[in-house]
């Protein structure tokens, strides 16, 4: 199967991943039903599809053990950040700096399972695709979460940015195994699933429209491409 099609896929979320403060100016009227439609949205994705896709292929005989080590590592960082300074300033600030790193290997995933998934299924990777693009635009995997003085730095910007585009090839050139496959798939859907408890479920005005909107969006999508 062709290459192009992950390449594609990866240069968009990129792009968005690149303009997400300028994105951000045109959207930040609408920027909480935009959030609680990510959720609504991925959340349909990991129950309908992700999930029963992962669970049929168990890691050290145990179902569903990277989906739980993907809650497990947001959980495991946040803490360990609050014992480490009780500052809520500070908390902020040295979470910015670790994730302005993570961000990079959180997307170079991404672009490797557009990879894999391409090999597999147009649809599956379609249905991976869309929460994918909505979390860079909107949610806290995205440059506008990264440390400030990173975002001022044109070329370390375009490097964080490119991160999943590099992921596809990087993929394409290692060929890792389907194993490997939905391992990462699970501990990127653990790892969705706390990003969106953490972010968006938080009862708040006009959230719970945006919610519904993206959960029906998801469902309508699946129906017609499943």
């Amino acid at each position: 199967m062709s290459v192009l099609l992950p390449v594609g896929l990866g240069l968009a979320v990129s792009l968005v991943h690149f303009f997400g403060e300028e994105l951000d100016e045109y959207t930040s009227r609408y920027n909480l039903f935009f959030v609680a439609f990510s959720a609504g949205f991925t959340l349909a994705y990991f129950f309908t599809v992700l999930l029963p896709e992962t669970i049929s292929q168990s890691l050290l005989g145990i179902n569903n053990l990277p989906v739980l080590a993907g809650i497990s590592l947001f959980y495991l960082l946040e803490e360990a950040l609050y014992e480490k300074e009780g500052n809520l300033g500070k908390i902020k600030y040295e979470f910015k700096e670790i994730h302005s790193i993570f961000i990079s290997l959180y997307h170079l995933t991404i672009g490797m399972i557009f990879y894999l998934l391409s090999k597999t299924s147009n649809e599956q990777l379609t249905l991976f695709f869309l929460p994918v693009l909505i979390h860079t635009a909107v949610n806290s995997i995205s440059t506008k979460e990264m440390h400030e003085k990173m975002i001022k730095n044109t070329y370390i910007k375009m490097a964080v940015s490119s991160s999943t585009l590099i992921g596809v090839i990087l993929a394409a050139v290692v060929q890792p195994s389907q194993q490997i496959l939905y391992t990462l798939l699970g501990i990127l859907g653990g790892s969705f699933l706390y990003i969106v408890i953490h972010d968006a479920l938080n009862p708040h005005r006009e959230r719970p429209i945006g919610f519904i909107t993206g959960l029906t969006t998801f469902l309508t999508i699946i129906y017609t491409l499943l």
